[in-house]
């Protein structure tokens, strides 16, 4: 059952800190219900889900305390000259009892290791879908890239067709077919590199996410759309709902318990003894009671003052997750502000290029304009709508980071 905790973590009805939001932007994303299972079967939080069993037990194990029942005997057979041979022995148990205070600090020492854990498997989870992000943009990008790159190609080798029926009817010169045909060969480069980077992203994706199951057809990336509510709530919720934060504050609080049992355990446990023996093949029998404690020394004072240090350290630490987080919720916020208003830009100015290089097209044709001024204004074009494409891919990339780190999409609230 233990080992099935994290698992029923996953399948329990969430309370969410902030309610999961639903945006059309999302909509090229894979299905949320895949996507939580993506994120159960990565390596990382299985991993997570192992240290919380291994927390849980060893709660459990600071709960029964360090000491268990001893037993122990001893059987002697000696021979007198008087009385012949002798049967004695010795019989008895013992167990160490825990100071006051103790029970209570291995107590809170378990529960805080708990706390760790647990906010380890969610921010497991949390990187797990941070890397999902990354890898599905990266791949939606490179398909994006090979077909625009295919498609100036293309573009080009009909260019090619048109200026050498042209050069055969005495319309053009050679040195016009040259110009096409160094641009066609810029062309087949680029759609090359372009084939090689989609191959990439489409192997690591598949093997950072086996189970993922790709579509044939790449979906389209929406334009982006601000996030609903206010930057400032979205900020808030960063915040407020941060493993990263409650992780370090706990693993603070169970060395600040670790260093209380420290400065307790100057103070030994005693061990109590309660023994029966009988001798002179029982002749003689008794009862009896035994106590001993170690006497502490310069060890436990030094190891007292190693766990007080390292809590002073884990809290200042603590604090500069705290203000890590920050820096994040601030720039989190500040890169989807910004990558909507690139994007934005890119979108004036890609329909402004494609505006141009179409009436560049038909002065062409009319001949107004020279074949040197369209191979550069197809080149700047695609440029253009490249850039355009990246800034898009950019702008959701800033969105899902904000929305990731809030715990608003794929499950990653906080659970009750």
């Amino acid at each position: 059952m233990r080992k099935l905790l994290p698992l029923l973590l996953l399948a329990a009805t969430p309370v969410w800190a902030h309610p999961p939001v639903a945006s059309p932007s999302l909509s090229f994303l894979p299905p949320e219900g895949q996507v939580v299972d993506l994120l159960a079967q990565d390596p990382g939080v299985r991993r997570a889900g192992a240290m919380l069993t291994a927390a849980q037990a060893e709660a459990r194990a600071r709960a029964a305390g360090p000491h268990e029942f001893i037993l122990h005997g001893e059987y002697v057979t000696r021979a007198t000259n008087l009385e012949g041979r002798l049967d004695e022995w010795v019989a008895g148990v013992s167990r160490g009892i825990r100071l006051p205070g103790k029970a209570e600090a291995d107590s809170r020492i378990g529960a805080s290791g708990i706390a760790v854990a647990e906010n380890g498997f969610g921010d497991a989870r949390h990187q797990a879908a941070i890397a999902l992000k990354t890898l599905w943009i990266a791949w939606l990008v490179a398909e994006g890239d090979a077909v625009q790159a295919e498609a100036e190609a293309a573009a080009q080798e009909r260019q090619l067709s048109a200026t050498q029926r042209a050069r055969q009817l005495g319309q053009s010169a050679t040195l016009q077919v040259e110009q096409v045909e160094a641009a066609l060969a810029q062309a087949r480069l680029l759609a090359a590199q372009a084939a090689q980077a989609r191959l990439d992203a489409r192997m690591t994706l598949q093997r950072s996410f086996p189970s993922l199951t790709l579509p044939v057809s790449p979906p389209a990336m929406p334009e982006p759309q601000a996030p609903p509510g206010d930057w400032d709530e979205w900020r808030a919720a960063v915040l407020d709902d941060n493993h990263e934060i409650k992780m370090a504050r706990s693993e603070a609080e169970r060395r600040e318990w670790l260093a209380r049992r420290a400065r307790l355990d100057r103070f030994a446990d005693p061990t109590l003894d309660l023994r029966t023996f009988q001798e002179r093949s029982g002749h003689e029998t008794g009862f009896g009671v035994g106590f001993s404690m170690p006497i502490g020394g310069a060890l436990r004072s030094a190891t007292a003052d190693q766990t007080a240090a390292e809590a002073a350290a884990a809290s200042v630490a603590a604090r500069k997750v705290q203000r890590d987080v920050e820096i994040v919720a601030d720039r989190d916020v500040i890169q989807a502000q910004q990558g909507l208003e690139a994007w934005r830009q890119a979108s004036v100015a890609a329909k402004a290029s494609a505006a141009m290089t179409a009436r560049m097209q038909r002065a062409y044709e009319l001949g107004d304009q020279g074949l040197t001024e369209l191979l550069i204004a197809r080149r700047q074009d695609y440029d253009v709508r490249r850039s355009e494409a990246r800034a898009r891919a950019a702008a959701h990339a800033a969105i899902l980071q904000l929305m990731i780190d809030s715990h608003r999409i794929w499950g990653l609230g906080d659970e009750g």
